[in-house]
């Protein structure tokens, strides 16, 4: 089971990534929690409605990817992700690796959280948009 939760992780970030979040929107249970991130470098949990609406903010820049790296399994519920993140603006260039663990109940993502490095957060500093 641990291994479809990281091939269907894989899957639905590489769909979002082509342009198809339906499958990523599908992975995160309704009742979702998730430990993440703003853009100016607070931790805060969001719903699932407020994590995708967060990703939103992808739309305003020239250039965003998210590509699922190495996963490790943890037991039968735990998946961890390299998610190799490129964000760009003009000039300025986020080009870097976060982590992502995710829980897995019955075949969807019920908790989570995510780990960036501080260039994530000088970044969103540098090009003045705020989430």
């Amino acid at each position: 089971m641990s291994q479809s939760n990281a091939d269907a992780l894989k899957a639905a970030f590489a769909a979002a990534d082509a342009g198809d979040p339906t499958l990523l929107v599908a992975l995160y249970d309704d009742d979702m929690t998730w430990a993440g991130f703003t853009v100016e470098g607070t931790q805060r949990v969001y719903t699932k409605g407020e994590f995708l609406e967060a990703f939103g903010i992808l739309a305003k820049l020239d250039e965003a990817r998210n590509v699922v790296g190495a996963v490790d399994i943890v037991g039968d519920e735990i998946v961890t992700a390299n998610i190799d993140i490129y964000r760009r603006l003009g000039d300025q260039v986020l080009d870097t690796t976060m982590v992502m663990v995710h829980r897995f109940v019955d075949g969807k993502v019920t908790r989570g959280a995510d780990l960036v490095p501080s260039s994530f957060e000088k970044f969103w500093s540098a090009i003045g948009i705020s989430g």
